[in-house]
């Protein structure tokens, strides 16, 4: 497959990430004759996932944010001209609302709005008078075959509520670390606690309470359409996450969207692997870079076969 056959790509901040994708290739192609530019720092690995021919690519070890999400992005735009999107696919923090019961393991896909592209860059902006912030910029809309792709399969009546659990069970099965932590292990914690240790009280030794969620009947993640926030500062505030979310009526927080939106046309996936408060760690990952990588391969499965970008030479 030479580099002009390319016409999706997909990029990952984790290695994590990108073996969850890389377990769903339905073919992989070894060492095929591409010619990169000769620029390109990119590692890429290469394969088809349904009737798409895609190249996919990681940040380096080590390094996140939206200046080598970018960089990554550039790169792979460069040596592969044909692309026609580009999916960002990885893990976030959820941000859960009375209107939005995101929980771990769910899915939150950038969906443009009336006032955004469906990704807002909340530490780029200027402060207004009397404190207030206000963000700046504008971020390019996810193109309009995905879009197109994306109404096509929410309005599938074929579709069974649980769409990803054959492809979660596909991951697993290569690696049982990719398996969900289950329910009984997903709390949300109150936002207006402070975060307190008891050696002798919950999970990991946490006292603080619980927001009181009733359970979900089937055990299965929910997918979310909205506007996604990204930037490069960690977030592990339940008060900043909230007050975020109430700004920008963001469903997710993550670190490289911003970087990649404006450099070639994109759409963002991201599977919840915490709640971006103190509570934040690193048991729902793997799980939730499963539950990303299915919906990118389900989302493929809607868009029709593609030709090279006219950018292509």
């Amino acid at each position: 497959m030479y580099h002009h056959t390319y016409t999706v790509g997909l990029v990952s901040a984790l290695p994590k990430e990108l073996y969850a994708i890389r377990a769903l290739f339905d073919s992989r192609y070894q060492d095929p004759p591409v010619h990169l530019d000769p620029n390109d720092t990119n590692s890429y690995v290469f394969g088809r996932v349904g009737h798409h021919d895609v190249v996919a690519a990681c940040l380096p070890q080590g390094e996140y944010g939206t200046n080598s999400a970018a960089d990554v992005a550039s790169n792979m735009h460069r040596s592969f001209p044909a692309l026609r999107f580009c999916l960002l696919v990885g893990i976030g923090g959820g941000v859960p609302s009375r209107t939005h019961d995101v929980r771990l393991g769910d899915v939150v896909v950038s969906q443009p709005t009336e006032t955004h592209s469906g990704v807002v860059q909340y530490d780029l902006g200027k402060v207004m008078e009397g404190g207030s912030f206000q963000a700046v910029g504008v971020l390019t809309r996810p193109p309009r075959v995905l879009m197109k792709a994306i109404s096509n399969l929410t309005s599938d009546p074929d579709l069974p509520p649980d769409f990803l659990q054959d492809f979660l069970h596909q991951i697993a099965a290569r690696n049982p670390s990719y398996q969900s932590p289950g329910s009984e292990n997903d709390s949300l914690h109150q936002s207006d606690a402070l975060h307190s240790i008891s050696s002798n009280d919950g999970l990991n030794g946490c006292a603080c309470p619980l927001v009181d969620r009733p359970e979900r009947n089937l055990d299965y993640p929910r997918i979310f359409y909205g506007v996604i926030a990204s930037g490069n500062q960690v977030v592990k505030s339940s008060t900043v996450r909230d007050q975020l979310g109430s700004r920008h009526r963001i469903l997710c927080l993550e670190m490289e969207a911003a970087g990649v939106m404006n450099t070639m046309p994109c759409l963002v996936i991201r599977g919840i692997c915490d709640y971006a408060d103190a509570h934040k760690n690193k048991a729902w990952q793997e799980y939730a870079a499963a539950t990303a990588a299915a919906y990118a391969k389900v989302l493929l499965s809607y868009v029709r076969r593609l030709k090279p970008s006219s950018n292509n030479h």
